[in-house]
């Protein structure tokens, strides 16, 4: 989102061939009951999607940034307001806990000020419960994975000045309800992708050390055993605000993304080997995307999707692109109801397809509509 929120508001191993389908379809889904971009997006355990938090454009200040929070009904494709957090959040992150609860961390306030509080949603009270605070305020984009023993690992992120990136790390422990820094990044970050390695390794590549840029080509490997930053091989591309995701065979797709947001949007992409620590790059998509990091999903026949986004300043579009590792290629994979970007998507049980959610639609407003993508044989 980079300077997005502020500057708007200041004004699965390879599966054979014949497993795999041939394309896309969208069908309009029931909208959500709060248009917002840059919130969380989880699955529980049930299956239904809790959406949270958010920045909707409205005026009048400062309404634009909410707490409000609902819940998709995977049965009857519903949304029902739940409780709010506690506090109002724009651009945090969310892990789902190992106990089915989710937990909502840092963003920004209706205020613009950079938060390093945490809390926890319970569905089976319906209630959210403040965390201890983090050591450092962060803001978008940042890591958080789960770690064994009811751990969360935090690294990165814009920090409390809103303007500089973090090297730091640390870990949330559920028992004890505090936070301890573990080792910090080699290189400060903020607008970066990560990804979970099948080993339990953390992979982090690219982002902006400030707003300002430039953007980062380096990638580095956190080790949750001995709670070290190593630096591995460095992407081909400079890339801020780029969509990662883990491939079947557990090599890590890289797509899209910006060098500053004056710069046309990157259709290039380039897959991470954890074997040999280096990048290849792969096929173009079909458009330039940017600020799609939390909508680009492995669909469950091992192709990505990768729906919406920046194609310019302040362009989100509607269109989106299909990659097939098996061909190193990107395909059209149709197009949604409206323009999204800062949009989220979740691949939902029982082969029903993708649920593309939110997002900026003619910036600064965000939209409430939803989409499913439906894989066609």
């Amino acid at each position: 989102m980079k300077t997005k929120i502020i500057s708007i508001i200041a004004f699965p191993l390879f599966v054979c061939a014949a497993a795999y389908a041939q394309g896309i379809t969208w069908t309009p889904a029931n909208p959500m009951n709060k248009a917002r971009s840059f919130f969380v997006a989880a699955e529980l355990l049930n299956g239904n999607v809790l959406v949270a938090g958010g920045f909707d454009g409205s005026i009048p200040f400062p309404d634009l940034i909410f707490a409000d929070a609902e819940i998709y009904n995977l049965k009857t494709g519903a949304w029902t307001q739940v409780a709010p957090m506690n506090t109002a959040r724009a651009a945090p992150v969310a892990i789902r806990l190992e106990d089915g609860r989710v937990m909502v961390i840092g963003g920004g306030d209706q205020f613009f000020n950079i938060l390093a509080s945490a809390e926890i949603y319970d569905p089976s009270t319906n209630t959210w419960s403040l965390t201890a605070p983090m050591n450092d305020a962060r803001f978008e984009d940042f890591v958080a994975v789960l770690l064994p023993g009811r751990k969360v690992l935090v690294a990165g992120g814009t920090g409390s000045d809103g303007f500089t990136s973090l090297t730091s790390a640390e870990i949330y422990d559920e028992a004890t309800n505090t936070w301890t820094p573990t080792g910090s990044m080699n290189v400060a970050r903020g607008e970066f992708v990560n990804a979970v390695l099948h080993d339990g390794r953390v992979l982090v590549a690219g982002g902006l050390a400030t707003l300002a840029g430039p953007a980062i080509a380096s990638a580095e490997i956190y080790n949750p055993v001995t709670g070290t930053w190593t630096l591995t091989g460095s992407m081909s591309t400079a890339r801020a605000d780029p969509t990662a995701v883990r491939l079947l065979d557990g090599r890590v797709l890289v797509a899209g993304g910006d060098s500053s947001e004056e710069e046309p949007r990157f259709t290039s992409a380039e897959i991470f080997d954890p074997h040999t620590g280096q990048w290849t790059m792969t096929g173009d998509m079909t458009a330039g995307r940017s600020e799609a990091e939390y909508a680009g999903v492995r669909l469950r026949d091992g192709r990505v999707l990768i729906p919406g986004g920046h194609t310019a300043f302040e362009t989100p579009v509607s269109s989106a692109d299909l990659y097939d590792p098996r061909t190193g290629t990107w395909t059209s994979a149709g197009s949604m109801s409206v323009p999204q970007a800062g949009h989220s998507a979740i691949v939902l049980n029982g082969n029903r397809g993708v649920l593309v959610m939110g997002g900026l639609n003619i910036p600064p407003a965000a939209t409430a509509s939803v989409d499913i993508a439906v894989e066609t044989h």
